[in-house]
């Protein structure tokens, strides 16, 4: 699997690239806006927009911390709203200790998750490959990994901006037991080898998965030898693990 399609250099390397100096860094890491795994599963805030927009402005008054947001670089193959816009609305002119990192930019995200004391997500993977790293990771999104044991879950907003508070205060204290570490790479295994199943036709090139796999080749026996579990799944038959 490519999980990055830059080469990793190092988090030595990715400090000086951004500017970055010894405060603490909090990664947020995107999810690409409208994006299916981002609709409906709001916990506390009404949208991922509206999450974003006051971390922005929570960040704004803490130049103690520096904050990056890492934009996901599946912006690049959609057409629509952008974080940088959403973050750009709320804060035309960046302070020194806010950094926005382009759907387009030569850097491994890994590298800043070597850096970084906290990480928040709404619900992209990346949260959980930072549990694995043992950076502690707010998820504020109804993601699947939430509430496994290796995360921050906030309910409230409240609770929000008061878990940010405590992990700001004593970042290293909330630094993943090895225990915790070892629950996240368990469950990343499971997510990324065991629980894909084969699936004819995909989003990105659809009209070439058509031309291969039309409904009735799927439906052929050729096609359910292939797929038949997939579907059988997606219908409700319990997974066999």
């Amino acid at each position: 699997m490519r999980w990055q399609g830059v080469p990793s250099e190092g988090g030595a390397k990715v400090r000086q690239a951004l500017g970055l100096d010894e405060r603490p860094i909090v990664l947020l890491a995107t999810n690409v806006i409208g994006d299916s795994l981002t609709l409906g599963r709001q916990v506390f805030s009404d949208t991922m927009t509206e999450w974003l927009e006051r971390t922005v402005q929570f960040f704004a008054s803490r130049p103690e911390v520096q904050f990056v947001a890492r934009i996901h670089p599946g912006e690049l193959i959609t057409k629509g709203p952008s974080v940088a816009g959403v973050v750009k609305r709320v804060m035309p002119e960046l302070p020194e200790h806010i950094h926005l990192v382009p759907a387009d930019a030569k850097i491994n995200t890994y590298d800043i998750v070597e850096i970084a004391d906290l990480g928040l997500v709404y619900t992209t993977t990346a949260g959980m490959e930072m549990a694995m790293s043992g950076v502690p990771v707010i998820v504020v999104g109804n993601t699947h990994y939430r509430g496994k044991g290796f995360t921050l879950d906030p309910a409230t907003w409240e609770e929000y901006f008061e878990t940010l508070g405590k992990v700001l205060d004593q970042p290293q204290e909330f630094r993943l037991t090895k225990e915790q570490v070892e629950r996240a790479w368990k469950y990343a295994y499971q997510f990324f080898f065991e629980y894909p199943h084969p699936f004819p036709w995909h989003l990105l090139h659809m009209r070439k998965d058509l031309e291969e796999w039309p409904v009735e080749k799927v439906l052929s026996q050729e096609g359910q030898e292939l797929f038949g579990k997939t579907f059988r799944y997606l219908t409700g038959e319990p997974i066999e693990w």
